[in-house]
């Protein structure tokens, strides 16, 4: 009867151990599967944003070319005498990545360009049966970029052939060279995966690129594929057609071994072209970097299964620190979304502001201009009253020209295309003319404009952008100055071989955490539309790409209620 008990205990016991064992040997096996299947999702992602990355960089590098090209053709008298020679040299070296710019006149003739050991100079297009895009351009009249194609010297090239006119008249094209091998070479980084690759087709099936080396650029790549898995060919036909995405194929290896490839591929799209990029992985280099995981689940599975009646308790703490650890990541990552949502929603608020701001500004001067030109339109004011009306008019004219100047001026500070002209400045002579500027508005406050005695020496400066930087400090302080406040003082001194010019007042301020903000395009500590003080909030980001842009640095020190003072240092003139 005991031995029977015991039997019953032991059979009782086996029995459960068994159903532990079972349990785990399930959720393990759960486990690797859903750990693979996570995996798999996270690495396609990672894929994506590869793929993503690269045809971002590509487009950005190609629309600048583009850009660059139009700039050139839109000469305000057609085509230049030296048929846009000094154009091309400018372009060629600001803006690598160019094999050749040349200039075709309207015969078909290309008359000039550079590098000159790169241009057939005289080479006629309709005498060698090249003339085909020339037509093409010259027949829609705008910017038209051929397919990629094999240059006279046999390599694959991108044609961008830009329409020259002068008063509708075509004039010629300029003809840019640009080798699809240059263009990877300067956007596509080493590609991490061991055995995976990166490659880029062009809507006609054209392969421009593959890291794999198996194949060469301007072959078809519908042609490359013998017997391809359907599933591959759906991925090139979505690439064709310009579609992003994700999938998998079965495809033979060097081996001859049939496995499964991941693949990410997103459209490269510019101008008239649209290509795809594609980031291929075998499915075996994931299995490899989880493979370890499985070895240790499996051994610790095998361990648990010999000492579950013993180690029930450290079981419990074990899977207890796994879901901690999880929990914990888990936590990171949705830290990390709410991070990158936070800073979606503060992207989205500023640009909301800056609609609001912006149509604030444009709205407020085009009302008073529309309700000035009503009024003159009626015919009932004297001369005195009219006079009034044209001054108000052409005043916020000014006011709407003065902030397409900035909007213009931030984007060429932005594509560091601002230009200046390093002269002999009289500092005390630049001071005087900004303060001539906005005299007027500080005498409407009854603010004083004072200089400290200073005895500077020349700047090697550009006159005009510090005088303008000089005169936006000015504004600045007498916007935010009240009704016949503390005077404004202008001060300077030498520091080794710069000059530090101060502009401060004794007006409202601002909180110490706008400091690192004060300077951002289109920040405004009040940016709402019923803001007391107007501006488009460039000024501030205009003037430091002035100073930063001649090699000098501004900075700004504030006390809500007791002013701001605005520093910044130009380089001392050295004979």
């Amino acid at each position: 009867m005991l031995f029977r008990k015991r039997k019953l205990n032991v059979l009782i016991i086996l029995f459960i151990a068994f159903l532990f064992i079972s349990s785990i040997i399930f959720f393990g096996t759960r486990a690797n599967q859903e750990v693979q299947e996570i995996f798999e999702e996270q690495f396609t992602r990672q894929q994506t944003l590869v793929a993503m990355q690269i045809s971002s960089g590509i487009s950005e590098f190609l629309n600048e070319k583009f850009v660059a090209l139009e700039i050139a053709a839109n000469y305000e008298n057609g085509v230049p005498p030296d048929n846009f020679s000094r154009h091309f040299e400018a372009i060629y070296n600001h803006s690598a990545g160019f094999y050749a710019l040349e200039f075709v006149d309207k015969n078909g003739t290309i008359v000039s360009g550079y590098p000159e050991e790169n241009v057939p100079l005289g080479y006629n297009l309709y005498e060698n049966e090249r003339a085909i895009a020339f037509e093409k351009t010259k027949e829609i009249g705008t910017t038209y970029v051929t397919d990629p194609i094999e240059s006279i010297e046999g390599d694959l090239t991108i044609f961008v052939w830009v329409p020259v006119y002068k008063e509708k008249e075509f004039q010629g094209t300029i003809l840019a060279l640009i080798h699809t091998e240059e263009i990877t070479k300067r956007v596509i980084r080493e590609y991490n995966a061991s055995s995976g690759y990166i490659y880029i087709i062009d809507s006609n099936g054209k392969l421009l690129y593959d890291s794999s080396e198996d194949y060469y650029p301007g072959d078809n790549y519908f042609d490359l594929l013998s017997e391809p898995d359907h599933r591959r060919l759906f991925i090139l036909g979505e690439q064709v057609e310009g579609n992003s995405g994700s999938g998998w194929y079965r495809e033979l290896n060097e081996n001859g071994e049939e496995e499964i490839r991941l693949v990410s591929y997103v459209p490269i799209e510019w101008h008239n072209q649209v290509w795809s990029v594609g980031v291929v992985t075998p499915l075996q280099d994931i299995i490899a970097i989880i493979r370890t995981v499985y070895l240790k689940q499996a051994t610790f599975m095998l361990s648990t299964g010999f000492f579950i009646l013993f180690f029930s308790a450290l079981m419990v703490l074990i899977f207890a620190s796994w879901n901690r650890t999880l929990e914990d990541e888990v936590a990171r990552k949705t830290a990390e979304l709410e991070k990158s949502n936070r800073h979606l929603r503060k992207l989205d608020r500023l640009k909301n502001e800056f609609l609001s701001m912006v149509s604030h500004e444009l709205k407020t001067p085009l009302t008073a201009m529309r309700t000035s030109s009503e009024f003159l339109k009626e015919g009932k004011c004297d001369s005195e009253t009219q006079d009034e009306m044209l001054d108000l008019i052409i005043r916020n004219i000014d006011r709407q020209s003065r902030m397409v100047d900035d909007l213009l001026d931030i984007s060429r500070i932005e594509s560091e295309k601002m230009t200046f002209k390093e002269e002999k400045v009289d500092i005390a002579e630049a001071i005087h003319n900004a303060m001539e500027v906005v005299r007027s508005k500080a005498e409407k406050k009854k603010i004083h404009l004072e200089i400290d005695d200073m005895d500077l020496p020349a700047a090697r400066t550009d006159k005009d952008k510090l005088i303008r930087t000089l005169v936006n400090l000015l504004d600045n302080a007498i916007k935010f100055t009240p009704y016949n406040g503390e005077a404004i003082q202008i001060s300077g001194k030498t520091e080794d071989d710069f000059l530090r010019l101060t502009v401060a007042d004794k007006g409202t301020g601002f909180p110490a955490e706008e400091i690192e903000k004060i300077f951002d395009k289109f920040y405004q500590i009040d940016s709402t539309a019923t803001r007391k003080a107007g501006g488009t909030g460039l000024g501030l980001a205009i003037i430091k790409g002035i100073v930063e842009g001649q090699g000098g640095r501004i900075s700004v020190t504030s006390d809500p209620g007791n002013g701001s003072t605005f520093t910044f240092t130009i380089r001392k003139w050295v004979e």
